[in-house]
């Protein structure tokens, strides 16, 4: 079955023409992941697909059709909650229909007490075979998943949603959203604000997530496991991939250069019919004129393919200076404490000149914290940070700030470096600011180009040290390419922290992990670290004593006068819920065999696998003694 058909559709914001043609259609089931550079309408597409959910599309031509008969959820905005809410209500508005389908549950057991007609029982029946069904008895269990998959703990679930930050508010409407379980989902950059671990739960979650999902990302390794479907948006048009990411990457080169060859063959074929043309004029005779029209005809007739052109990158060089020292940072003993929490605990380490160390850890562990200490731009409690007298770094943190939020890209980087408007325009070239971009005030730029701005002047003085705080937020896909093409030439250190694994991947060739306060400190790269986690967790788990199931007690008699008949019924429905129960319980402790299985080489899945199979057969016990005893 189709759920989302998208024909010929245009938009259009002014004389600007956003969408001019995309069509495509989405089966049921399918993962679609939506590419495109910023500013290419993926949104603005998402937001219609919603809208169309709702019958309320604005569209300039074209058409969009939603199966009416599925549930859409969307991920692009926070929808406005009570102010009083805490997290967890928010979440649990995801079980709204197990609440009312509960009640009527409830309200029918009251009536069945004086009257056991066929149709109320036959409607009581009915109900609870749907709550069973679309999982009522699972609301719990699935809220304690998600929300520990999503790094939302029993603290921040218990706080007000409205005293979280942008990033917390944006975790948790996301885990509202999958809670729901609708039949199309529809996420604007999911992986926002998560970190390593948390983006690799949720890739397991949408593969197994058996409705339709179409997202925007620019994580790669995230689309690489999750899509297997790539549209692009480019110059108003879309393009279908079908494939993950790392597949899109090679079929778009293929096709480039099958459209180049085809261009070249046509015009080698008309410049070869041109010049047989004017060598039949040049004979002048009367035939060989004839014949020269005949080829004329036959060039206006050619249908030529418009040449393929790719975006043209200018490639930025980072200058260098050379180390003369093996010392090129040092910290010892550094501790760092926010009222009672210990962020850093007595931290020390070194780097030597042309390492790549990766920071790494949840997000809250202190990362930023530990970055600003070494930047100087916060106090430690204790300890000391030493560069090496060699040492010429530059720092590029998170969230870009200017003085002048007013003046534009070019004027920025007059006031800034003693180069001339020639100088300047050449080197904004290279950072991707190209004609009128280097008009624009400071105050309409995204965060990725006000990074680039700022990584541009930068550049401009000679360095062998950068630190990098989240390099790749904000970046769309070609513009994280360029970044890592431009850190690639670089010969000097890289101490940064990155929840893009792509990018971790590529560049780190150590991993500091940064957990309770302390570093651990691994000189391995990250696939290396990772698989040394995954054997360490496999040994603990081995060594681990097994736990002895708890028995639960009998059930006890309710108070108050009961009727047998009544006492019967309450008896069988227990019963046959724990049955139900335990059977879930199996069929989920089987999913989570072949799920350990798969992930044998994941440290971070394993141990939560591990862990969830253990809580889960220690409750299939409890659900044996109490089919025993009831």
């Amino acid at each position: 079955m189709i759920d989302i058909t998208v024909s010929e559709l245009k938009k259009s914001f002014g004389t600007f023409d956003l969408l001019t043609d995309v069509s495509f259609e989405i089966n049921e089931g399918e993962k679609v992941g939506l590419i495109g550079k910023n500013g290419a309408g993926k949104t603005t597409l998402m937001k219609l697909l919603r809208d169309a959910a709702e019958n309320k599309a604005v569209i300039d031509g074209g058409s969009i059709t939603i199966n009416p008969r599925a549930r859409m959820g969307l991920i692009d905005q926070i929808p406005v909650f009570p102010p009083d809410y805490t997290v967890e209500q928010v979440m649990r508005l995801a079980f709204r229909r197990f609440d009312e389908m509960s009640a009527e549950i409830a309200r029918l057991e009251q009536e069945m007490a004086h009257d056991q007609s066929r149709a109320i029982m036959a409607r009581y029946g009915a109900l609870v075979s749907e709550f069973e069904h679309s999982g009522g008895y699972d609301v719990d269990y699935e809220l304690d998943r998600v929300a520990a998959g999503l790094q939302i703990d029993a603290d921040m679930r218990a706080q007000s949603f409205y005293s979280l930050s942008g990033g917390e508010q944006t975790r948790v409407n996301l885990a509202r959203v999958i809670l729901e379980k609708s039949d199309i989902l529809l996420l604007d950059e999911p992986t926002n604000h998560l970190d390593i671990m948390a983006v690799e739960w949720l890739s397991e979650y949408m593969n197994t997530y058996r409705g339709t999902v179409v997202l925007i990302s620019h994580d790669r390794w995230f689309l690489d496991r999750v899509v297997t479907r790539i549209i692009e948006i480019e110059n108003g048009v879309s393009m279908e991939y079908y494939g993950n990411y790392s597949y899109y990457v090679v079929e778009k080169e293929r096709r480039y250069q099958e459209a180049l060859k085809l261009w070249t063959e046509q015009m080698e074929e008309r410049e070869r019919m041109l010049a047989m043309a004017r060598r039949y004029r040049s004979w002048a005779t009367e035939q060989a004129i004839h014949k020269a029209k005949v080829v004329e005809h036959k060039i206006e007739r050619m249908t030529i393919a418009d040449r393929p052109r790719r975006q043209r990158v200018l490639r930025a060089k980072l200058g260098e200076v050379e180390f003369r020292a093996d010392e090129a940072l040092k910290f010892f003993d550094v501790s760092k404490r926010y009222e009672d929490n210990q962020v850093l605990s007595s931290v020390s380490g070194l780097i030597n000149g042309g390492e790549r160390v990766c920071i790494y850890g949840p997000n809250g562990c202190g990362k930023s914290t530990l970055l600003n200490i070494l930047t100087g731009s916060l106090k430690p409690d204790s300890g000391r940070v030493t560069f090496g007298l060699q040492t010429k770094w530059a720092y590029l943190p998170q969230i870009v700030k200017f003085d002048n939020m007013e003046r534009s890209v070019l004027d920025t980087l007059l006031y800034t470096l003693p180069i001339d408007v020639k100088e300047a325009r050449n080197r904004l070239g290279t950072y991707q600011f190209q004609g009128d971009d280097v008009f624009k005030p400071l105050s309409v730029l995204s965060g990725g180009e006000l990074s680039r701005l700022k990584l541009c002047i930068l550049m401009y003085n000679d360095l062998n040290f950068l630190i990098l705080d989240e390099p790749t937020n904000h970046l769309d896909l070609a513009s994280r390419e360029w970044l890592e093409d431009l850190l690639d030439g670089f010969g000097g250190v890289l101490l940064f922290v990155s929840h893009d694994r792509y990018f971790v991947t590529r560049f780190a060739t150590r991993i500091w992990e940064l957990e309770d306060g302390k570093i651990t400190d691994y000189r391995m790269g990250f696939e290396e670290y990772r698989a040394a986690k995954v054997r360490a967790a496999i040994q603990a788990a081995a060594a681990k004593p097994v736990k002895q199931a708890v028995k639960t007690d009998a059930p006890r008699a309710r108070t108050g006068a009961e009727s047998p008949a009544k006492e019967m019924r309450r008896l069988q429905r227990r019963r046959e819920n724990a049955g139900r129960e335990a059977a879930m319980l199996e069929a989920k402790i089987a999913e989570l065999d072949a799920a350990i299985e798969a992930n044998a080489s994941d440290y971070e899945a394993l141990n939560r696998f591990l862990t969830e199979k253990e809580e889960l057969e220690e409750r299939l016990l409890e659900c044996y003694e109490l089919l025993e005893n009831v």
